[in-house]
């Protein structure tokens, strides 16, 4: 009987959820397993689909996860979070309801496709439904997997102290998962981290860029997801004032950067994701040409002499490879942590989210292009970047699965 693993993805917003496990889904159905994937976002499933006719591609079958009533107001990037605990709650964690709830819902999920294995990226209600009854592993970015056996470390790596709030929260969210547990006839855990964890767990960062490098016990393991093959060029080939901009849609400051990029009088392009034709027509300035389809990193970085960009790990680490000095937009709090970690090589700045304004983004634009040091030090900062081999990454998880299933 064929392998089946249950691939599931609970909260977290872009696709680096998705590309992360694709390579070992695809991996997994060449060698005959079968993989339902429950996602919280179904419209994301297309790296597992047909084009043609919008099914799931051979070997995989899609489900809709449970789903969570995540607030939408913008007002909410204001809580302070200063733990991943703090996180949890604003995103719906610490109702005690919801959340059994929807761990009642991941069992039946369980019940009904019966897995051999359960992988999770960002998916703890998964993990706790799952614990004890099917082997699990865990996947994903430094952010979203803090130290288990201990409680939450501060997000921010500047910060040496939680505040009493954020202890409070981890408290709480800890009982709620733990009353959720004793409901089921469940051992409870010991820290809200656990949570977060698998078996076995894989996370793939950075150390740069990880907000916990200092708290962990083991190293990580390098990104197998990120853009590859960039080369920096000589700064004498790429285009005189070019800047490449790279935002989301729904990022709040999208508009001002373009606005910005327009009136810096540079040679400005941009891609903004997730936005249909009509809207990148009616966004197009003089001077800034846009563009409705993403952009091949490799081709328009080291070409340019400055990325403007939200504060993506894919991204950041593209331009970081290129050697182009960025200007990051931090969106929330993962993008700050990966900010300051790339403005510490000296070849990014980061914008202020306050008073911020067309024409303090527009100079700031004119001078990092006129600023020799930073491009000095954004060079610099590409020799420092080793992404490893991505295939040794994809390759422990694809043995942990066979030890874990018992297949090997």
């Amino acid at each position: 009987m064929a392998l089946r693993v249950l691939f599931g993805w609970e909260f977290g917003a872009g696709l680096g959820h998705l590309t992360r496990f694709r390579p070992i889904g695809d991996r997994l159905v060449a060698a005959g397993a079968e993989v339902v994937l429950a996602l919280q976002d179904v419209d994301r499933a297309g790296p597992f689909l047909d084009p043609a006719t919008g099914r799931p591609r051979p070997g995989y079958r899609l489900l809709q996860a449970p789903r969570w009533n995540i607030p939408s107001d913008p007002a909410i990037r204001k809580i302070p979070t200063h733990s991943f605990a703090d996180v949890l709650r604003l995103i719906g964690y610490g109702h005690r309801a919801a959340l059994a709830h929807r761990l009642t819902a991941w069992e039946g999920l369980l019940d009904t496709i019966r897995p051999d294995l359960v992988m999770g990226d960002f998916s703890p209600t998964l993990n706790l439904a799952a614990r004890g009854r099917v082997p699990r592993v865990v996947i994903g970015n430094g952010y979203t997997i803090p130290p288990a056996g201990r409680p939450m470390p501060p997000i921010r790596p500047w910060q040496d102290a939680l505040e009493p709030f954020s202890v409070r929260h981890e408290a709480e969210l800890l009982d709620a998962a733990n009353t959720g547990l004793r409901a089921r006839g469940s051992a409870p855990i010991d820290h809200l981290a656990d949570a977060l964890h698998g078996d076995t767990t894989f996370v793939f960062s950075l150390p740069m860029v990880d907000p916990y490098a200092r708290y962990r016990p083991e190293p990580t393991l390098a990104p197998f997801n990120m853009p590859r093959g960039i080369k920096p060029l000589p700064w004498s080939q790429r285009r005189k004032d070019g800047v490449f901009l790279y935002m989301p849609g729904a990022h709040t400051r999208t508009r001002l950067a373009l606005d910005a990029l327009a009136s810096a009088g540079v040679a400005g392009e941009a891609y903004v994701s997730d936005l249909p034709e009509a809207a990148v027509r009616e966004l197009a300035k003089p001077g800034l040409a846009m563009h409705t389809t993403p952009q091949d990193f490799a081709a328009v970085m080291p070409a340019a002499r400055l990325v403007i960009h939200h504060g993506g790990l894919s991204t950041a680490v593209a331009a970081l490879m290129a050697g182009t000095p960025q200007l990051i937009l931090p969106w929330n709090l993962e993008h700050l942590v990966t900010a300051r970690g790339v403005e510490a090589t000296g070849g990014a700045a980061v914008a202020s989210a306050d008073d911020l304004d067309a024409g303090k983004l527009a100079n700031a634009i004119r001078n990092l292009l006129a600023d020799p040091t930073r491009a000095r030090k954004a060079a610099a900062a590409a020799a420092t970047v080793d992404l490893g081999d991505p295939e040794a990454g994809v390759a422990a998880v694809l043995a942990e699965v066979q030890c874990r299933a018992g297949i090997a």
